[in-house]
């Protein structure tokens, strides 16, 4: 990423999400020519849809100043409001959204072309970096190409498809081509060719991905609570639990986070959280919501705001058969809430 010589304080990577932003950020922070120069001191920031501004300021902070100080960004306002003009202070910022009026330099991702699609895309489904000779070579090749180039859709799509028989590849083959472009401007398109990788799940593992749906977004989910929610709702014991997890990270639909102080082995569910990307979030509770809101198993709002959504008010005249409610406001006062009435256990 070069922007010829000139030295900006504030740099955006923008593209539409799934397109590998933070993919390569990650890959910034996690190298070595850069660490050396900033002396290993960087810190990544996750910043939710709806942050708690002071807070992340005060982590900012306590980062610059030597304390021990994560969460999209609402409008360029609060994002102004995130940066410190502190002297050899580099701010990168990741975001699907452009601020002409706050970076200074912009690297739009672009998103995988020919070969690398491919090469991506059989990684997932064939755990290989090419088209392996028993595969239909046109058919993977009009699947890739219905990706769209997405590094996102091709991982997930291709864990999807991986043993799966010639008549699921064609079937995925012909929803895809049924979507339109991906762009900024077809979110809902996205959505609906990326479920097509819960297509092939079975009726109790996808209704465990709906589940992560009701966590907030970008981050990390504790192992133990998420499988304690799957017995509970799900009537499994731990070990089936613990198999779903494993099958949706195989299928690229979450993905485990070991706890640095636990060393290379897991001794406990304690040292494994779980981390979901935004749009496979988005896609769980795209796809849980389908039903009238009273009827949804379960009632979830995307991102925190200041009241219950008048969907739910408007209803609250009629039961609600929601099993997993999860409610994401700020302050409210007890005058502000209404009564919802749910089945028993």
């Amino acid at each position: 990423m070069v922007f010829e010589k000139e030295i900006f304080n504030v740099v955006g990577i923008c593209g539409i999400g799934g397109s590998g932003k933070t993919t390569l950020a990650n890959e910034i922070c996690r190298d070595d020519q850069v660490r050396r120069h900033f002396e290993n001191r960087i810190l990544f920031l996750t910043v939710s849809q709806s942050p708690n501004v002071e807070q992340l300021r005060a982590k900012i902070f306590g980062f610059i100043t030597g304390a021990d100080g994560m969460g999209g960004m609402g409008n360029d306002l609060v994002l102004e409001q995130l940066i410190f003009k502190v002297a050899g202070c580099k701010t990168l910022v990741v975001s699907r959204f452009k601020f002409p009026t706050v970076f200074k330099a912009t690297y739009n991702v672009e998103l995988l072309r020919g070969d690398e699609a491919i090469s991506l895309f059989c990684h997932s489904a064939f755990g290989k970096t090419s088209i392996p000779p028993a595969a239909d070579s046109n058919l993977v090749k009009q699947i890739v190409d219905e990706c769209k180039g997405l590094p996102l859709a091709l991982k997930v799509i291709g864990a999807s498809l991986r043993d799966q028989p010639e008549i699921c590849w064609a079937s995925a083959k012909k929803r895809l081509s049924k979507g339109e472009p991906i762009c900024e401007s077809h979110e809902s398109k996205l959505l609906d060719r990326m479920a097509i990788s819960t297509q092939f799940l079975s009726k109790k593992v996808r209704e465990c991905f709906f589940d992560l749906g009701s966590f907030p977004e970008d981050k990390k989910i504790p192992l133990d609570v998420l499988i304690n929610v799957w017995v509970e709702i799900h009537d499994l014991d731990d070990e089936e639990a613990f198999a779903i997890l494993v099958e949706l990270s195989d299928k690229n639909l979450l993905t485990l986070v070991r706890d640095a102080r636990a060393g290379d082995k897991y001794s406990s569910y304690y040292e494994i959280g779980v981390m979901q990307h935004d749009v496979l979030r988005d896609l769980a509770i795209h796809l849980s919501s389908r039903e009238d809101v009273n009827e949804c198993k379960r009632l979830l709002m995307p991102r925190r705001e200041e009241q219950l959504p008048r969907e739910w008010e408007r209803n609250a005249d009629r039961p609600f058969n929601a099993q997993i409610v999860s409610i994401h406001t700020g302050e409210m006062k007890e005058m502000d809430w209404f009564r919802m009435d749910f089945p028993e256990g």
